[in-house]
């Protein structure tokens, strides 16, 4: 049997474009790990997330690229081999659906740049921040399991690129290292706005008035280079009826990336204050 293979490799009709595809993907290997080496040598400075990105954009690339080799070097054989399989071409195509959709979900992904890695995202249900991606799925570190606490649970979750389909795709950073937050806070109906309100536009504004010059420069600065609609820096709480047993307070400011569970945090632990003395004062028990 071995003889019989080693034959087939080199006095087959295939010999040629066995030792090319070997010759190809070896040299793409090389290249990628001379390329990575050289440009971590250059850079020693250079950051673990920028490092992590260099790392998969370059095991993607690589993959296309040997994708794309081994196509051009089997390219009579599998037109051979598509001419012969053209009777079963719909059963194979109902066979991969997934598999495309993925494939398309990825080519979506990069051609409208909707994140990368370690962009904060969100779809469907599913929320962290990503630290791989490949053409047929996303790895993320998951955010939970609270919505408002916003940290990382420890827990990955991966998802198929086919979600970006038919999900919509939130991103937090789009504004590079500052972000506008907002988040709700439900209170008890009969618990009064205006004794609310004051109280943690005390804790927010003195929070984010030390970075509000930087960041409207900074929305400036996007808005003149990508031309985009950009919020209002100012932090601003408002007040919005649910239904007839609680009301919600909006809380939203703009503040650095790696500030905003802080201060979102200070301002739940005031709510939690205000509202403890509150039931007090009504002669309620604490909810």
């Amino acid at each position: 049997m071995w003889n019989s293979i080693s034959d087939f490799i080199y006095h087959g009709p295939v010999k040629a474009e066995i030792i090319e595809s070997f010759l190809m993907v070896l040299a793409l290997l090389v290249l990628r790990a001379v390329f990575l080496q050289t440009n971590f040598r250059r850079h020693p400075d250079m950051e673990l997330e920028v490092k992590r990105r260099w790392y998969v954009v370059s095991r993607n690339i690589t993959l296309v690229l040997a994708l794309f080799g081994l196509v051009l070097v089997w390219e009579s054989q599998i037109r051979t081999l598509a001419l012969s399989m053209l009777a079963v071409a719909a059963a194979i195509v109902l066979a991969t659906k997934e598999l495309i959709m993925c494939l398309s979900g990825s080519v979506l992904r990069a051609s409208t740049n909707q994140y990368s890695v370690g962009d904060y995202i969100q779809v469907g249900n599913l929320r962290g921040r990503v630290v791989d991606i490949n053409l047929l799925n996303t790895l993320m570190m998951q955010i939970g399991p609270n919505a408002l606490i916003g940290q990382l649970s420890g827990k990955t979750v991966s998802f198929p690129n086919s979600l970006l389909l038919s999900n919509a795709v939130q991103r937090d950073n789009v504004l590079g290292d500052f972000v506008v937050h907002t988040f709700d806070i439900p209170v008890p109906i009969h618990l009064d706005s205006d004794a609310i309100v004051p109280r943690l536009e005390e804790i927010l504004v003195p929070l984010c008035r030390p970075y509000i010059h930087r960041i409207e420069r900074h929305l400036a600065m996007l808005q003149a280079e990508k031309m985009f609609i950009t919020p209002a820096a100012q932090p601003r709480i408002t007040r919005v009826p649910f239904d007839d047993k609680v009301y919600n307070i909006v809380v939203r400011f703009a503040s650095p990336v790696n500030k905003r569970l802080e201060f979102q945090q200070l301002v739940l632990d005031e709510f939690i204050r205000v509202q403890y003395q509150l039931l007090k004062e009504h002669g309620l028990p604490p909810a």
